[in-house]
């Protein structure tokens, strides 16, 4: 994790999807079996129709994991100053 967390915008064809949701993945955000040996499982995602757009969280801070709730904000925003818009 870096310091200005930010999510992984994906675009995901038709088809079903094995998402990562133990942040151990090498082909982020793709499951490929890190979480063996854990009670962790994949998101499982379903695309009927057009590809779509979506953000992962790579921060762990997400009330919705996998996706990104814009949680990872919190890690570099200053709490002195008005929060400020993700880059």
């Amino acid at each position: 994790m870096t310091d200005k967390a930010k999510p992984l915008v994906t675009e995901l064809g038709p088809g079903t999807h094995a998402i990562c949701t133990c942040g151990q993945t090498t082909n982020a955000p793709f499951c490929d079996g890190s979480h063996s040996g854990t009670e962790l499982r994949p998101e499982i995602v379903k695309v009927d129709t057009l590809p779509m757009n979506i953000a992962w969280c790579t921060c762990r801070l997400s009330g919705k994991v996998p996706n990104c709730d814009g949680s990872h904000r919190q890690l570099w925003d200053d709490p002195s100053k008005p929060a400020r818009k993700p880059e």
